[in-house]
Protein backbone atom coordinates (compact mmCIF):
# COMPACT_ATOMS: atom_id res chain seq x y z
CA UNK A 1 0.00 0.00 0.00
CA UNK A 2 2.90 2.18 0.92
CA UNK A 3 4.49 1.83 -2.57
CA UNK A 4 1.30 2.77 -4.37
CA UNK A 5 0.96 5.80 -2.41
CA UNK A 6 4.36 6.90 -3.36
CA UNK A 7 4.03 5.90 -7.16
CA UNK A 8 0.99 7.89 -6.94
CA UNK A 9 2.62 11.07 -5.45
CA UNK A 10 5.33 10.46 -7.93
CA UNK A 11 3.22 10.42 -10.94
CA UNK A 12 1.69 13.79 -9.72
CA UNK A 13 5.07 15.52 -8.64
CA UNK A 14 5.93 14.92 -12.74
CA UNK A 15 2.39 15.89 -14.15
CA UNK A 16 2.97 18.98 -11.88
CA UNK A 17 6.56 19.97 -13.43
CA UNK A 18 5.41 18.78 -17.32
CA UNK A 19 2.29 21.63 -16.12
CA UNK A 20 4.81 23.97 -15.22
CA UNK A 21 6.89 23.49 -17.84
CA UNK A 22 9.85 22.51 -15.31
CA UNK A 23 10.57 19.62 -17.96
CA UNK A 24 8.94 16.24 -19.05
CA UNK A 25 8.50 15.12 -14.79
CA UNK A 26 10.33 11.98 -14.90
CA UNK A 27 13.65 12.37 -13.76
CA UNK A 28 11.96 14.32 -10.88
CA UNK A 29 9.27 11.69 -10.09
CA UNK A 30 12.07 9.23 -10.32
CA UNK A 31 14.15 11.21 -7.68
CA UNK A 32 10.74 10.76 -5.66
CA UNK A 33 10.44 7.72 -6.06
CA UNK A 34 13.85 6.38 -4.64
CA UNK A 35 14.21 8.74 -1.92
CA UNK A 36 10.18 7.74 0.13
CA UNK A 37 10.87 4.36 -1.19
CA UNK A 38 14.49 2.97 -1.38
CA UNK A 39 13.25 -0.53 -2.09
CA UNK A 40 10.59 0.36 -5.08
CA UNK A 41 12.85 -0.77 -7.79
CA UNK A 42 13.65 -3.84 -6.48
CA UNK A 43 10.09 -4.79 -5.42
CA UNK A 44 8.49 -3.72 -8.59
CA UNK A 45 10.96 -5.39 -10.84
CA UNK A 46 10.73 -8.61 -9.06
CA UNK A 47 7.53 -8.92 -10.66
CA UNK A 48 8.86 -8.70 -13.95
CA UNK A 49 11.08 -10.04 -16.53
CA UNK A 50 14.04 -7.57 -17.36
CA UNK A 51 16.39 -6.73 -19.92
CA UNK A 52 18.96 -4.48 -19.20
CA UNK A 53 20.68 -2.50 -22.04
CA UNK A 54 23.89 -0.22 -21.88
CA UNK A 55 26.91 0.77 -23.51
CA UNK A 56 28.78 4.00 -24.96
CA UNK A 57 26.86 4.29 -27.96
CA UNK A 58 22.95 2.60 -29.03
CA UNK A 59 21.82 2.33 -25.52
CA UNK A 60 18.26 4.38 -26.70
CA UNK A 61 17.70 3.15 -30.03
CA UNK A 62 18.51 -0.36 -29.50
CA UNK A 63 15.74 -0.14 -26.12
CA UNK A 64 13.13 1.22 -28.13
CA UNK A 65 13.65 -1.30 -30.71
CA UNK A 66 13.64 -4.26 -28.52
CA UNK A 67 10.53 -3.02 -26.62
CA UNK A 68 8.53 -1.99 -29.43
CA UNK A 69 9.54 -5.78 -30.60
CA UNK A 70 8.50 -7.00 -27.23
CA UNK A 71 5.46 -4.94 -27.24
CA UNK A 72 4.10 -7.41 -29.78
CA UNK A 73 3.57 -10.24 -27.04
CA UNK A 74 3.99 -8.19 -23.69
CA UNK A 75 2.81 -5.47 -21.67
CA UNK A 76 6.24 -3.01 -21.57
CA UNK A 77 7.56 -0.68 -19.01
CA UNK A 78 10.39 0.83 -20.34
CA UNK A 79 12.66 4.35 -20.00
CA UNK A 80 11.39 5.88 -23.91
CA UNK A 81 12.64 9.37 -22.96
CA UNK A 82 16.57 7.90 -22.51
CA UNK A 83 16.30 8.84 -18.81
CA UNK A 84 18.61 6.14 -17.64
CA UNK A 85 20.22 7.02 -14.56
CA UNK A 86 18.92 5.61 -11.13
CA UNK A 87 15.63 8.67 -10.95
CA UNK A 88 15.24 7.57 -14.76
CA UNK A 89 14.86 3.46 -13.81
CA UNK A 90 12.37 3.76 -10.67
CA UNK A 91 10.25 6.35 -13.29
CA UNK A 92 9.98 3.73 -15.83
CA UNK A 93 9.40 0.62 -13.41
CA UNK A 94 7.00 3.27 -11.14
CA UNK A 95 5.07 4.33 -14.77
CA UNK A 96 4.25 0.93 -15.54
CA UNK A 97 4.80 -1.11 -12.07
CA UNK A 98 2.32 -4.00 -13.49
CA UNK A 99 3.93 -4.38 -16.85
CA UNK A 100 5.12 -8.10 -17.66
CA UNK A 101 8.65 -6.91 -19.05
CA UNK A 102 10.53 -4.32 -18.02
CA UNK A 103 12.51 -2.59 -20.90
CA UNK A 104 15.52 -0.73 -19.50
CA UNK A 105 18.23 1.66 -21.12
CA UNK A 106 20.91 1.87 -18.26
CA UNK A 107 23.64 4.06 -17.78
CA UNK A 108 27.61 2.69 -18.11
CA UNK A 109 28.15 3.77 -14.56
CA UNK A 110 24.11 2.85 -13.37
CA UNK A 111 24.53 -0.88 -15.00
CA UNK A 112 26.22 -2.73 -11.49
CA UNK A 113 23.39 -0.92 -9.33
CA UNK A 114 20.43 -1.84 -11.88
CA UNK A 115 21.78 -5.29 -11.71
CA UNK A 116 22.11 -5.74 -8.09
CA UNK A 117 18.32 -4.46 -8.23
CA UNK A 118 16.55 -5.82 -10.83
CA UNK A 119 18.77 -9.31 -11.27
CA UNK A 120 17.36 -9.01 -14.94
CA UNK A 121 16.63 -12.11 -17.42
CA UNK A 122 18.70 -10.62 -20.10
CA UNK A 123 21.85 -7.97 -20.00
CA UNK A 124 22.59 -6.54 -23.39
CA UNK A 125 26.09 -5.07 -23.86
CA UNK A 126 26.47 -2.84 -27.05
CA UNK A 127 30.01 -1.15 -26.80
CA UNK A 128 32.62 0.76 -24.68
CA UNK A 129 34.51 3.49 -26.23
CA UNK A 130 35.88 6.84 -24.87
CA UNK A 131 32.65 8.84 -23.70
CA UNK A 132 32.83 12.26 -21.33
CA UNK A 133 35.98 11.25 -19.35
CA UNK A 134 35.46 14.19 -16.84
CA UNK A 135 32.34 12.24 -16.21
CA UNK A 136 33.01 8.44 -16.68
CA UNK A 137 36.05 6.50 -15.79
CA UNK A 138 38.70 5.63 -18.39
CA UNK A 139 36.77 2.10 -20.28
CA UNK A 140 39.31 -0.70 -19.38
CA UNK A 141 38.00 0.73 -15.73
CA UNK A 142 34.35 0.38 -17.09
CA UNK A 143 34.74 -2.99 -17.92
CA UNK A 144 36.21 -4.21 -15.27
CA UNK A 145 33.42 -2.44 -13.48
CA UNK A 146 30.89 -4.59 -15.64
CA UNK A 147 32.69 -8.04 -15.02
CA UNK A 148 32.23 -8.17 -11.18
CA UNK A 149 28.78 -6.99 -11.08
CA UNK A 150 27.77 -9.79 -13.91
CA UNK A 151 27.60 -13.06 -12.16
CA UNK A 152 27.16 -16.47 -13.18
CA UNK A 153 23.49 -16.07 -12.73
CA UNK A 154 23.27 -13.83 -15.62
CA UNK A 155 22.82 -14.36 -19.30
CA UNK A 156 24.35 -11.88 -21.60
CA UNK A 157 23.96 -10.59 -25.38
CA UNK A 158 27.34 -9.31 -25.93
CA UNK A 159 29.16 -8.05 -29.32
CA UNK A 160 31.52 -10.23 -30.01
CA UNK A 161 33.28 -7.32 -32.11
CA UNK A 162 34.35 -5.70 -28.76
CA UNK A 163 37.51 -6.70 -26.47
CA UNK A 164 35.90 -4.94 -23.77
CA UNK A 165 32.40 -6.08 -24.14
CA UNK A 166 33.76 -9.95 -24.06
CA UNK A 167 36.00 -9.36 -21.65
CA UNK A 168 33.17 -7.72 -19.13
CA UNK A 169 30.86 -11.26 -20.30
CA UNK A 170 33.69 -13.02 -19.30
CA UNK A 171 32.12 -14.24 -15.94
CA UNK A 172 28.10 -14.67 -16.82
CA UNK A 173 26.65 -17.74 -16.96
CA UNK A 174 25.42 -17.82 -20.47
CA UNK A 175 26.54 -15.56 -23.47
CA UNK A 176 25.36 -15.27 -26.61
CA UNK A 177 27.74 -13.10 -28.84
CA UNK A 178 26.57 -11.24 -31.88
CA UNK A 179 28.85 -10.19 -34.35
CA UNK A 180 27.97 -6.90 -37.07
CA UNK A 181 31.38 -7.52 -38.69
CA UNK A 182 32.55 -4.20 -38.22
CA UNK A 183 36.25 -3.66 -38.22
CA UNK A 184 38.44 -2.72 -35.66
CA UNK A 185 37.70 -0.75 -32.26
CA UNK A 186 39.33 2.68 -32.00
CA UNK A 187 39.95 2.39 -28.25
CA UNK A 188 41.45 -1.32 -28.02
CA UNK A 189 44.79 -0.90 -28.25
CA UNK A 190 45.52 -3.34 -25.78
CA UNK A 191 44.26 -6.24 -24.21
CA UNK A 192 41.49 -5.83 -21.90
CA UNK A 193 42.90 -9.33 -19.45
CA UNK A 194 46.59 -8.95 -19.32
CA UNK A 195 47.00 -5.53 -20.85
CA UNK A 196 49.55 -6.66 -23.41
CA UNK A 197 49.11 -5.11 -27.70
CA UNK A 198 46.00 -6.59 -29.43
CA UNK A 199 46.83 -8.70 -32.52
CA UNK A 200 44.32 -7.47 -34.85
CA UNK A 201 43.90 -9.45 -37.95
CA UNK A 202 41.85 -10.18 -41.08
CA UNK A 203 41.25 -6.33 -41.73
CA UNK A 204 40.68 -5.25 -38.31
CA UNK A 205 37.89 -8.42 -38.24
CA UNK A 206 39.58 -10.55 -35.83
CA UNK A 207 41.49 -9.74 -32.57
CA UNK A 208 43.20 -11.72 -30.59
CA UNK A 209 46.40 -11.99 -27.89
CA UNK A 210 49.61 -14.25 -26.69
CA UNK A 211 47.32 -14.81 -23.03
CA UNK A 212 44.42 -16.43 -24.82
CA UNK A 213 41.63 -13.70 -24.91
CA UNK A 214 40.80 -13.69 -28.71
CA UNK A 215 37.31 -12.84 -30.19
CA UNK A 216 34.78 -15.48 -29.39
CA UNK A 217 32.32 -17.36 -32.25
CA UNK A 218 29.66 -15.14 -33.24
CA UNK A 219 25.94 -17.11 -32.33
CA UNK A 220 24.30 -14.23 -34.47
CA UNK A 221 25.76 -12.45 -37.05
CA UNK A 222 24.90 -9.55 -39.51
CA UNK A 223 25.87 -9.58 -42.75
CA UNK A 224 24.85 -6.05 -44.88
CA UNK A 225 21.36 -5.85 -43.77
CA UNK A 226 20.66 -10.04 -42.93
CA UNK A 227 20.77 -11.30 -39.38
CA UNK A 228 21.72 -15.12 -39.44
CA UNK A 229 21.73 -17.60 -36.58
CA UNK A 230 25.18 -19.76 -36.77
CA UNK A 231 23.02 -22.48 -34.74
CA UNK A 232 19.56 -22.00 -36.62
CA UNK A 233 20.00 -21.87 -40.52
CA UNK A 234 16.16 -21.34 -40.65
CA UNK A 235 16.92 -18.28 -38.47
CA UNK A 236 17.64 -16.13 -41.04
CA UNK A 237 15.72 -12.67 -42.77
CA UNK A 238 16.79 -9.16 -43.76
CA UNK A 239 16.13 -6.64 -41.52
CA UNK A 240 13.53 -4.17 -42.14
CA UNK A 241 14.86 -0.54 -40.55
CA UNK A 242 13.52 2.39 -41.03
CA UNK A 243 16.39 4.69 -39.18
CA UNK A 244 19.21 5.18 -41.32
CA UNK A 245 23.04 3.97 -41.06
CA UNK A 246 24.85 1.01 -39.76
CA UNK A 247 24.66 1.11 -36.52
CA UNK A 248 20.59 1.24 -36.69
CA UNK A 249 20.95 -2.01 -38.30
CA UNK A 250 22.81 -3.09 -35.53
CA UNK A 251 20.72 -2.27 -33.44
CA UNK A 252 17.31 -3.73 -35.24
CA UNK A 253 19.19 -6.99 -34.86
CA UNK A 254 19.93 -6.84 -31.18
CA UNK A 255 16.45 -5.90 -30.86
CA UNK A 256 15.39 -9.07 -33.22
CA UNK A 257 17.57 -11.83 -31.24
CA UNK A 258 16.15 -10.62 -27.76
CA UNK A 259 12.69 -10.85 -29.13
CA UNK A 260 13.83 -14.84 -30.61
CA UNK A 261 14.95 -15.45 -26.84
CA UNK A 262 11.45 -14.15 -25.57
CA UNK A 263 9.80 -16.46 -27.95
CA UNK A 264 8.42 -14.07 -30.40
CA UNK A 265 8.30 -14.49 -33.96
CA UNK A 266 11.44 -12.82 -35.83
CA UNK A 267 8.80 -11.52 -38.83
CA UNK A 268 6.33 -10.01 -36.29
CA UNK A 269 9.45 -8.25 -34.23
CA UNK A 270 10.63 -7.58 -38.03
CA UNK A 271 7.40 -5.69 -39.08
CA UNK A 272 7.77 -3.85 -35.58
CA UNK A 273 10.80 -2.66 -35.68
CA UNK A 274 10.41 -1.04 -38.80
CA UNK A 275 7.74 0.68 -38.12
CA UNK A 276 10.27 2.93 -35.53
CA UNK A 277 11.25 6.07 -37.61
CA UNK A 278 12.81 8.11 -34.39
CA UNK A 279 13.68 7.40 -31.15
CA UNK A 280 13.18 10.44 -28.23
CA UNK A 281 14.44 12.66 -31.15
CA UNK A 282 16.77 10.97 -32.87
CA UNK A 283 16.38 11.66 -36.90
CA UNK A 284 13.21 13.61 -36.14
CA UNK A 285 12.35 16.34 -39.05
CA UNK A 286 12.00 19.76 -37.39
CA UNK A 287 11.48 22.77 -39.40
CA UNK A 288 13.28 25.85 -38.53
CA UNK A 289 12.47 29.55 -40.98
CA UNK A 290 12.96 27.92 -43.39
CA UNK A 291 14.75 25.21 -43.63
CA UNK A 292 13.47 21.50 -42.97
CA UNK A 293 16.47 19.93 -40.54
CA UNK A 294 16.84 16.61 -39.45
CA UNK A 295 18.13 15.91 -36.06
CA UNK A 296 20.84 13.64 -35.32
CA UNK A 297 22.56 13.32 -31.43
CA UNK A 298 26.52 12.77 -31.68
CA UNK A 299 28.11 12.55 -28.30
CA UNK A 300 31.65 11.44 -28.42
CA UNK A 301 34.29 10.05 -31.32
CA UNK A 302 32.72 6.47 -32.19
CA UNK A 303 29.19 8.37 -32.57
CA UNK A 304 30.15 11.36 -34.55
CA UNK A 305 31.79 8.82 -36.47
CA UNK A 306 28.41 6.45 -37.04
CA UNK A 307 26.66 10.00 -37.48
CA UNK A 308 28.64 11.33 -40.25
CA UNK A 309 28.56 8.50 -42.01
CA UNK A 310 24.58 8.91 -42.06
CA UNK A 311 24.59 12.16 -43.01
CA UNK A 312 26.90 11.69 -45.65
CA UNK A 313 24.09 10.18 -47.62
CA UNK A 314 21.62 12.69 -46.89
CA UNK A 315 21.86 16.66 -47.76
CA UNK A 316 24.38 18.32 -48.87
CA UNK A 317 23.79 21.28 -45.91
CA UNK A 318 24.92 20.63 -42.46
CA UNK A 319 24.64 22.28 -39.40
CA UNK A 320 27.13 21.28 -36.43
CA UNK A 321 26.07 22.82 -32.66
CA UNK A 322 28.41 21.31 -30.37
CA UNK A 323 28.25 22.62 -25.90
CA UNK A 324 30.13 21.45 -23.24
CA UNK A 325 28.07 21.10 -20.14
CA UNK A 326 27.97 18.55 -17.88
CA UNK A 327 25.62 15.83 -19.55
CA UNK A 328 27.59 16.64 -22.86
CA UNK A 329 31.01 16.28 -21.15
CA UNK A 330 33.10 19.87 -20.55
CA UNK A 331 35.83 18.75 -21.74
CA UNK A 332 36.27 18.94 -25.81
CA UNK A 333 39.47 17.66 -26.84
CA UNK A 334 37.54 14.71 -28.21
CA UNK A 335 37.02 16.93 -30.83
CA UNK A 336 40.57 15.86 -32.42
CA UNK A 337 39.78 12.43 -32.10
CA UNK A 338 36.75 12.71 -35.03
CA UNK A 339 37.65 12.59 -38.73
CA UNK A 340 35.32 15.36 -39.88
CA UNK A 341 36.55 14.72 -43.91
CA UNK A 342 33.39 13.03 -44.68
CA UNK A 343 31.94 16.62 -44.61
CA UNK A 344 34.41 17.85 -47.42
CA UNK A 345 32.39 19.26 -50.05
CA UNK A 346 29.31 19.71 -47.76
CA UNK A 347 28.11 23.45 -47.13
CA UNK A 348 28.89 23.79 -43.28
CA UNK A 349 27.39 25.54 -40.75
CA UNK A 350 28.89 25.65 -37.68
CA UNK A 351 27.25 27.32 -33.85
CA UNK A 352 26.96 26.43 -30.42
CA UNK A 353 28.33 27.71 -27.38
CA UNK A 354 31.91 25.85 -28.04
CA UNK A 355 31.71 26.88 -32.08
CA UNK A 356 35.10 28.18 -32.05
CA UNK A 357 36.71 25.28 -30.91
CA UNK A 358 34.55 22.87 -33.64
CA UNK A 359 35.98 25.92 -36.26
CA UNK A 360 39.33 25.37 -35.10
CA UNK A 361 39.29 21.83 -35.35
CA UNK A 362 37.33 21.99 -39.09
CA UNK A 363 40.16 24.67 -39.75
CA UNK A 364 42.73 22.33 -39.40
CA UNK A 365 41.05 19.69 -41.20
CA UNK A 366 40.78 21.55 -44.24
CA UNK A 367 36.82 21.72 -44.28
CA UNK A 368 35.30 24.68 -45.17
CA UNK A 369 33.02 25.99 -42.78
CA UNK A 370 31.01 29.11 -41.44
CA UNK A 371 30.22 30.12 -37.81
CA UNK A 372 27.03 31.48 -37.02
CA UNK A 373 24.84 33.04 -34.37
CA UNK A 374 22.47 30.10 -33.93
CA UNK A 375 20.26 27.50 -35.93
CA UNK A 376 17.84 30.31 -37.14
CA UNK A 377 20.87 32.34 -38.79
CA UNK A 378 21.97 29.14 -40.29
CA UNK A 379 18.33 28.41 -41.48
CA UNK A 380 18.57 32.18 -43.26
CA UNK A 381 22.06 31.20 -45.15
CA UNK A 382 20.18 27.74 -45.32
CA UNK A 383 17.17 29.04 -47.30
CA UNK A 384 14.02 26.53 -48.22
CA UNK A 385 16.31 23.12 -48.09
CA UNK A 386 16.59 19.59 -46.27
CA UNK A 387 19.48 20.25 -43.82
CA UNK A 388 20.70 17.94 -40.91
CA UNK A 389 21.95 19.80 -37.41
CA UNK A 390 24.52 17.62 -35.98
CA UNK A 391 23.91 18.16 -32.07
CA UNK A 392 25.86 17.15 -28.79
CA UNK A 393 23.63 16.20 -25.86
CA UNK A 394 22.40 19.19 -24.46
CA UNK A 395 21.85 21.07 -27.68
CA UNK A 396 20.23 17.92 -29.33
CA UNK A 397 17.51 17.76 -26.58
CA UNK A 398 16.84 21.62 -26.42
CA UNK A 399 15.82 21.90 -30.25
CA UNK A 400 14.18 18.38 -30.44
CA UNK A 401 11.88 19.74 -27.36
CA UNK A 402 11.67 23.18 -28.82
Amino acid sequence: MYLRIVIFKAKALGWLSRALGRGNGIVIAGHFINKFAPNAVKKISAKMRVVLVSGTNGKSTTTKLIAEALGTKYSIAHNHTGANLFSGVAAALGANPKAAVAVLEVDELVLPWAIEQTNPELIVLLNLGRDQLDRLSEVRMIAQKWQRAIGKSQKVLASADDPFVVFAAANAGMVTYFSAQSAGHIDATTCPKCGALLNWSNGGLEYSCECGFAKPKSDWSLIENKLVSSKDSQKKLSIKSSIPGAAALQNSARALIVADKFGIDLGIANEAISKVKAVDGRFAVKNIGHTKFRLLLSKNPASWRETLATSAQGPREVLLVVNANTQDGKDTSWLWDVDFKPLAGRRVLVTGERKVDVAARLTVEGINHEVVDNEYEASRIFGEVDADIIASYTAFHRLANK
